[in-house]
């Protein structure tokens, strides 16, 4: 092969898909190592103080963007030539955004927190980190719809790096959760003064406000803006109902929990990718060809997810007080309930990529909405009953995000075109969980024993049985498995130029 020739388009979509899942993994590692020793180091009480803050400003930072994330990447990739003034008034408005927010922050803290001088210092460092990866963030999606994803790639590794080694670095020599935090401010820094050194040297920064021009923008981002806040809001109300009706330590036990749980998720976003080309593909060709491919992805999922989902409740305890230590031993029993969600949560990560091959964006919208909704009475309900009953607020918000994410898995379904999935998914769903049985009969008798990680290979290796000798998945699904996991290993560890 010619190494002069240019890069055909193929060839480079390949290459960014393979950059960006060597990003996700190798963030989700540098995640994990945070998540194992940040816990032990800081203690439930200064965890739960840091999860409060962020909680705050992760909902809040979804508004500071007002979806102009997605927006900025359609308009440039349409006209590269306006680049430095979508990018320059994007920045001044979320500058804007981020000062109004903070008297919004300063008033709902007032009324609703009991805070100390150590959570009042932690919400307003992690304010300045949610301005630098805003102001970071429009610089991203510039790059995104320049198509130069290797920057990206590069900035979002490097950004990670500096918070996972600085936080170590500080965790290690001592120092408190306050100087903990200032790690995401530099890693935010990081990343807002390396993507502004690669995108500015090609496209100089302007500053300008016009004002049609910024109505005309906040106008067209708004909608991208009701989805992103709706998920952010979801994924976080817990903790602040947490932080309100129990306890700063539990909000640490639940954050320490949500956390270990967050990082099994690398499979399902990795398979989801993957696949999400096929199932639009499968969508143009015709219903039929959707439901092929829906009932086989759905298969292997379920299959996959069940025995994490029961290895990591048998086993939740265990791990826990080995990772953490006694200060940490209500964070089982979050663990656990997580665990039994953890297949719904599965399913419901390549649900939502099915919905949107087959152009049912607004259901699934509409199903988000209603799911974070739903969550506010239930995280009351729940999280008063378990602080009061059990003296552990963090169950409380376990079951409520059990409870929603089962709904969202039966809504969805229900809002697929009729016949995309069948009987033979309710037999692959039976078996797996029959099997998942057989697996937890297995290992049950090592919880108690210090051996217990020896279950983890004997669990995997009965439940491989077990499906073998059912024949819970047909030829042609473990094909697909076969074929997914390939591709996935293609993009995490590419050979020659073409990949």
């Amino acid at each position: 092969m010619d190494n002069s020739a240019p890069m055909t388009s193929g060839t480079r979509m390949a290459r960014n898909a393979a950059l960006m899942m060597a990003a996700q993994l190798l963030t989700w590692a540098m995640a994990f190592l945070v998540a194992i020793f940040q816990p032990r180091i800081l203690g439930p009480f200064a965890v739960g103080q840091l999860a409060i803050a962020f909680s705050i400003w992760l909902i809040v930072g979804v508004v500071i963007s007002f979806g102009m994330d997605t927006h900025l990447t359609k308009e440039i990739a349409r006209n590269p030539d306006q680049t430095s003034e979508l990018v320059g008034m994007s920045m001044i408005l979320r500058v804007l955004i981020w000062l109004a927010s903070c008297v919004v922050v300063w008033g709902y803290v007032q009324v609703s927190i009991a805070v100390d001088p150590v959570q009042n210092a932690l919400i307003w460092i992690i304010s300045l980190a949610t301005l630098f990866m805003a102001l970071s963030g429009a610089i991203m999606a510039a790059l995104v719809g320049l198509e130069q994803m290797p920057f990206v790639s590069l900035m979002t590794v490097l950004s990670k790096v500096a918070l996972t080694v600085l936080s170590l670095v500080l965790l290690f020599a001592g120092f408190d959760v306050i100087w903990i935090s200032w790690a995401s401010v530099v890693s935010g820094l990081v990343g807002l003064l390396g993507g502004a050194y690669i995108l500015f040297r090609q496209y100089p920064l302007r500053l300008r406000m016009v004002p049609a021009a910024a109505r005309t923008m906040l106008r067209v981002s708004r909608k991208y803006l009701v989805t992103a806040l709706t998920i952010m809001f979801y994924q976080q109300i817990s903790y602040l109902f947490i932080a309100v009706f129990a306890s700063t330590d539990a909000v640490g036990w639940y954050s320490t929990a949500t956390r270990l749980y967050g990082t099994l998720m690398f499979f399902p976003v990795a398979i989801s990718t993957v696949v999400f080309p096929s199932l639009i593909r499968s969508h143009a060709a015709g219903q039929d060809h959707l439901s092929a491919a829906a009932r086989r992805i759905f298969n292997l999922m379920l299959t996959m997810s069940v025995p994490i989902g029961m290895g990591l409740m048998v086993f939740a305890d265990p791990i826990v007080l080995l990772l953490y230590g006694d200060a940490f031993v209500q964070t089982g029993a979050v663990l656990a309930v997580l665990g039994l969600v953890l297949t719904f949560t599965y399913l419901n990560t390549i649900m939502g990529q099915l919905m949107l091959a087959a152009e049912r964006t607004y259901a699934l919208n509409a199903i988000m909405i209603v799911a974070a909704l739903a969550t506010m009475p239930l995280n009351f309900v729940l999280v008063t009953w378990s602080d009061a009953t059990l003296a552990n607020g963090a169950l409380g918000g376990a079951l409520a995000f059990a409870l929603t994410e089962m709904s969202i898995l039966v809504a969805m379904i229900y809002q697929l075109p009729k016949g995309t999935l069948g009987g033979n998914n309710l037999r692959v769903g039976g078996l797996s969980l029959f099997a998942g049985g057989l697996m937890v009969a297995a290992i049950w008798w090592l919880r108690p024993t210090p051996f217990f990680f020896l279950g983890i290979p004997l669990g995997a290796l009965v439940y491989l049985i077990a499906i073998l000798r059912m024949r819970v998945l047909p030829p042609e699904d473990l094909e697909l498995a076969k074929e997914v996991f390939v591709k996935i290993r293609a993009r995490l560890v590419p050979k020659g130029r073409e990949a």
